[in-house]
């Protein structure tokens, strides 16, 4: 082998920046290993019609094969619990607690399918419910979903998850006029 090859084959390891950044089968293959986790989020709702942003912060659990819950706990206390087609909604200062089936509400099973079907890896389930864009850079990765469904499409336009390695750090909702960002970091 000539210096010329060799000094070639070193220099993704010399420059790791140069390296292939992941694919998304290798990210959501990553993903898939993943069977438990706990994360903080912070929120931010983006209505036109209002100035500043309606703020709410929380956790979020997941727990493979498809257990996902967001637990809100500022400035309300508020909880949405997923478990395979089932959705449970709890407001306890209220005495509220309502259960239904996902598949009778589409938009709320596309939204949580965007986060779910990312958490578990299943790349499947993703490009059931959405036209999956995704593109990756030594710091991160970026996926742009975009509904199948035009009665989905009404409400919301696109959702972009991005995330470094095994990890989510953000899910942005675009749809019905204004913008949800949710930033989200391991717990401590």
């Amino acid at each position: 082998m000539s210096a010329t090859r060799r000094a070639l084959l070193l220099v993704p390891f010399a420059f790791p920046a140069l390296a292939a950044e992941p694919t998304l089968e290798q990210v959501m293959q990553g993903l898939a290993g993943v069977r438990a986790r706990r994360s903080r989020f912070t929120e931010d709702k983006v209505i036109p019609e209002l100035e500043t942003g309606q703020p709410n912060e929380g956790t979020l659990l997941w727990q493979a094969p498809d257990r996902l819950e967001k637990h809100t706990t500022w400035p309300i206390d508020e909880r949405v619990a997923v478990a395979g087609g089932r959705l449970t909604y709890e407001r306890r200062d209220r005495g509220v607690k309502r259960e239904f089936a996902l598949a009778e509400q589409p938009e709320m099973q596309a939204l949580v399918e965007a986060v779910r079907g990312t958490l578990a890896g299943d790349l499947a389930a993703l490009r059931q419910h959405y036209e999956v864009g995704f593109s990756a850079t030594p710091e991160g990765w970026r996926m742009v979903l975009v509904p199948r469904s035009l009665r989905v499409r009404g409400a919301v336009q696109r959702i972009t998850v991005t995330g470094q390695g095994t990890e989510l750090r953000g899910v942005n909702v675009e749809g019905g006029g204004g913008v949800d960002r949710m930033r989200i970091a391991p717990a401590e």
